[in-house]
């Protein structure tokens, strides 16, 4: 069991009220506030204890993995660190209990070990910074050397938006947070404020990462914010896609840009779905990485692309959508024949959000053929 779930259970264990066997109950609770029933307003989600330990337990592992996920494709295939030397500073605004800064934090840790990191957590909620910091002490063999700090702000409050201090930060988180605080704001007023804020908050070489639900809706607004951002200048593209532009899909109605991640869910989380027997085994959500500097270029062909759809299996081929390092859109095709079990097996494995690199492609209509399984010569996917 992860240290950080077992944290979590410690604190169910310590309730003379919940236990893991009701807990269900607050977890559908809050799961309802995040999706159907949003109350309006940015209410504080973790003022009943139920409400705090539902999402420790049920929500907080997601949260953990959907931040790690992007955060290490941009080390691992893009190239990002968080500058050249020195401590690394981390800023996550609307941290609730820190699920997206500590998941940032171990990450650290295993990439950067000789560096200490400094994270600032804000959040409106006193009683999700509360568990932040017990969590964060609790377990500090995790993250030896590291410090965190935390700002209780209303964040809908344009005068203490984000962070009111003096520092840059190599990492702005902005996990499921966005959509809160900027509700009812039109996409170009939200862009505007952010492009405002990372010109005081983000160092030269620092990421600014956003992830949002995968709802249709949720994920085109934060690319229409993304794509003004990036035809203004001031930020440029480190994700999802390869190439420096706008994303092509937003005049799409088959896909949207966002990821469907298989992942093996703990325990503790399967035990209370138990009852709520909701999907909890694929992640979805929306991001988009940004920087004040220019990601490394690559090729502007179809060759290398994200894929943005489902491999899909196809009478005699597979099927995939793919946004490449030409800034477009294409459908790419894979013939059954000459293909072994092992071969399919692989492909089958192919996820929405996977980066491939191919050769060698014909057009077939309007779609491009790889005409071999080893035309497909680079394949990344995270874990």
């Amino acid at each position: 069991m992860e240290p950080v779930e077992r944290w979590w259970l410690d604190r169910v264990g310590e309730s003379d009220v919940h236990t893991l066997e009701n807990l269900h109950r607050n977890a559908s609770v809050l799961s309802d506030h995040f999706t159907v029933k949003r109350d309006k307003g940015f209410p504080d989600y973790f003022k009943k204890p139920g409400h705090l330990l539902a999402y420790g337990v049920y929500f907080h592992p997601q949260s953990w993995a959907r931040t790690r996920l992007p955060l290490l494709e941009a080390i691992q295939h893009r190239g990002w660190t968080p500058g050249d030397h020195g401590d690394i500073h981390v800023l996550d605004v609307g941290s609730g209990p820190g699920s997206a800064c500590l998941s940032a934090l171990e990450l650290f840790q295993d990439n950067f070990p000789d560096r200490k990191t400094k994270v600032t957590a804000v959040d409106q909620s006193p009683h999700a910074l509360d568990a932040l910091r017990r969590c964060h002490a609790n377990l500090r063999d995790l993250w030896p050397g590291s410090t965190l700090r935390t700002q209780a702000k209303n964040l809908r409050h344009r005068a203490s938006l984000f962070y009111g201090g003096r520092d840059r930060f190599d990492l702005v988180l902005l996990s499921f947070s966005l959509n809160e605080f900027s509700a009812g704001s039109p996409p170009e007023e939200v862009a505007e404020l952010l492009r405002a804020c990372c010109r005081k908050l983000l160092k030269k070489h620092g990421l600014l990462l956003i992830l949002e639900p995968a709802l249709k809706e949720t994920s085109q607004n934060l690319r229409t914010v993304a794509d003004t951002l990036l035809a203004e200048g001031s930020l440029h593209n480190w994700g999802p896609y390869l190439h420096p532009g706008p994303c092509p899909l937003q005049s799409s109605n088959k896909f949207w840009c966002h990821e469907v991640r298989r992942w093996k869910p703990p325990e503790s989380m399967l035990y209370v779905n138990r009852r709520m027997q909701r999907r909890i085994h694929e992640l979805k959500f929306s991001f988009v990485a940004l920087s004040p500097t220019p990601a490394p270029r690559v090729p502007e062909s179809a060759e290398h692309f994200r894929l943005v759809s489902p491999m899909s299996r196809m009478k005699g081929h597979f099927l995939m959508t793919g946004v490449a390092g030409d800034g477009k859109d294409h459908a790419y095709e894979l013939m059954f024949r000459n293909l072994d079990s092992a071969q399919k097996r692989t492909l089958r494995k192919i996820e929405r959000g996977d980066i491939l690199q191919v050769r060698n492609l014909q057009p077939v209509g309007e779609r491009l053929r790889i005409p071999s399984f080893t035309d497909i010569v680079g394949h990344y996917h995270v874990t």
